[in-house]
């Protein structure tokens, strides 16, 4: 099925947490939670997520850092990849339990989209530098402050 507008009132942009690294991602800019945007990822981007985020957790420690894990099962009727993805959060596991610290991220009904970190964790926009000194948010592909274009190699992904 394929899912390319995104729903109204949301835009696609690019997402960090750590202003390390970003993620093509779709959000509600004025759905925000503390502050900080609650984005949805594709499938592709959420399996990318994962094999950073374990990456972490084998580096520095589970009690340091959430998991997010794809779990493969071919494909449904239509052809399209068949996935369950868990989120993990194993700094509780000890306190709460397995099941308590562990959610199915269902995919979101309208997009297809799922929704990582979402209203827990500090998901910011993320921003380009332009030549002038400003920085617009990604999905500005035109600089408010002096009218500079984004570089074409700052492009969101299909």
């Amino acid at each position: 099925m394929s899912r390319s507008l995104p729903p109204s009132g949301s835009i696609r942009t690019r997402v960090t947490v750590s202003g390390t690294t970003d993620y093509d991602a779709v959000v509600d800019p004025a759905n925000r939670w503390n502050g900080w945007v609650s984005p949805y990822f594709t499938l592709d981007t959420v399996r990318r997520l994962s094999a950073e985020m374990l990456g972490l957790a084998d580096a520095h420690g589970y009690d340091c850092a959430d998991t997010v894990h794809v779990i493969d099962g071919g494909t449904d009727d239509d052809g399209e990849p068949r996935a369950i993805v868990l989120h993990i959060r194993w700094v509780y596991l000890a306190d709460e339990g397995a099941q308590s610290v562990t959610s199915v991220v269902e995919p979101r009904t309208e997009d297809g989209l799922y929704c990582i970190g979402g209203w827990e964790w500090t998901w910011s926009i993320t921003t380009w530098d332009c030549v002038c000194g400003s920085a617009p948010d990604f999905h500005e592909t035109t600089c408010p402050g002096c009218g500079g274009e984004r570089p074409a190699d700052y492009g969101l992904a299909a």
